[in-house]
């Protein structure tokens, strides 16, 4: 006996003169219906987030009067929300301290493109490190071992300085480059990968929010279906009275709208634009290939702190609340109803048949995509332009190093701001 799809092909074979035509039908009215949903999209919150449930919680509890336990938990909502963009802000800080700060002090240069074309090296452009001399794999070291045999050499030296020129024949401390420029580039498209979610979802919250009804509309409701009476639905469905509580996006005052961009919205776009800075040079600062693939992924760590907080700290109640949360939905599916089957399949015609290759090129890129590829090349070229220059050969070395112009990190550091102090005396100098 074949199942339910094969007995309707079977009989589509013996019954349709037109299998073409069913099949082309079908899909137009599928497209229609699925391109209308995505591109007017729908308003939904992040239910696994701090950040979705500071705005969905505290509407929920205004939309019943504000009662004591709801109160709490909204109040409960801001102040996780409030831990998260400490925590998150905090370890970029840290991670910004580190890479504009602290290195400065080690006298750790920039590594720009030292090694790049360390297979072609001698003759090809970046093959002298930042030691002055040819780089090559037996002698291509990470910046903590190359330091350390560099001041073994010196430290030599200046114990026995007739010895100067022997030492200098002996002890090669090698030089500081890249392992593999490739394996950067892929690491840098990865991470970009990573977070281009997390930015998509934030600008998106925010134009559906905006488009949002500003009306003080309930985002909780108690319904109970009208085809049956509630008993008999109970006992089909196996259901108790909390299924018949509906939670769901709803309409929100403007006074709302203003407090979830300024506490909700606009917070995590800062944080999201610090851990880009801070990746994106930390990555372009990291020399050594597992050190590069492990980063690309750790970085993302920082991320996903509001849904560790969230999954840790938040109540059940909240949780269930943020579960059942239903999307609002932008889009209006009522004219497509009235809309004839002659003029549906005159426009699937017209768009995906006739057109072919415009509809073909317009859709195969993902966005996501299309804005990976927009928006890695804008931070990998900020890199080169802050922290290198060119030199005669061709090379992307790097620029002199200055102490900072006081102990006191700068917070702007984190998000790629840096401050020159030209007549101080550098913490490393370009070789000549």
């Amino acid at each position: 006996m074949p199942d339910s799809w094969a007995y309707s092909q079977l009989a589509l074979v013996h019954a349709a003169p037109d299998q073409d035509h069913n099949a082309r039908f079908g899909m137009a009215k599928a497209l229609q219906y699925l391109l209308t949903m995505e591109s007017s999209g729908a308003v939904g919150m992040e239910k696994d987030s701090v950040y979705g449930a500071a705005i969905a919680v505290p509407q929920i509890a205004r939309s019943c009067g504000w009662p004591g336990t709801m109160l709490a938990l909204a109040f409960r909502t801001y102040a996780f929300l409030f831990i998260n963009i400490c925590l998150q802000g905090f370890l970029l800080l840290k991670l910004g301290e580190t890479q504009h700060f602290l290195n400065v002090y080690a006298g750790q240069m920039h590594l720009c493109d030292y090694g790049a074309e360390i297979e072609q090296c001698p003759g090809a452009p970046n093959c002298e490190g930042p030691g002055g001399t040819q780089l090559s794999f037996p002698r291509l070291y990470g910046f903590d071992d190359w330091i350390t045999r560099t001041f073994a050499r010196d430290s030599l030296k200046a114990v026995f300085p007739e010895q100067a020129s022997k030492i200098d024949k002996m002890v090669d401390p090698g030089e500081y480059g890249l392992e593999s420029y490739n394996c950067r580039v892929v690491c840098c498209f990865i991470f970009m990968l990573t977070v281009i979610d997390d930015v998509r979802s934030t600008t998106s919250l925010f134009y559906y929010l905006m488009h949002l009804p500003s009306t003080a509309a309930k985002w909780i409701k108690y319904e109970v279906p009208s085809w049956a009476e509630k008993d008999y639905v109970k006992s089909v469905h196996g259901w108790n009275e909390l299924n018949f509580v509906k939670f769901g996006v709803a309409g929100m005052p403007v006074k709302w709208k203003v407090v979830n961009v300024c506490v909700v919205i606009l917070p995590k776009l800062i944080i999201w634009l610090m851990l880009v800075f801070c990746g994106f040079h930390f990555l372009m600062e990291t020399a050594g290939i597992v050190d590069l693939i492990m980063n690309s992924m750790a970085l993302t760590f920082i991320l996903s702190l509001d849904e560790m907080i969230f999954d840790i700290l938040t109540s059940a109640p909240v949780k269930h609340m943020m579960t059942n949360l239903e999307e609002f939905p932008l889009y209006n599916l009522d004219q497509l109803e009235k809309s004839t089957d002659e003029d549906l399949m005159s426009s699937f015609q017209e768009k995906e048949m006739t057109s072919k290759g415009k509809q073909v090129l317009r859709m195969m890129v993902p966005g996501k995509l299309r804005l990976v590829v927009v928006i890695m090349p804008f931070f990998v070229v900020k890199y080169y332009i802050m922290n290198c220059h060119w030199t005669a050969d061709s090379s992307l070395v790097s620029n002199p190093l200055y102490y900072p112009p006081s102990q006191s990190f700068n917070p702007l550091y984190a998000l790629g701001i840096h401050f020159a102090a030209p007549g101080e005396t550098p913490s490393w100098q370009n070789p000549p």
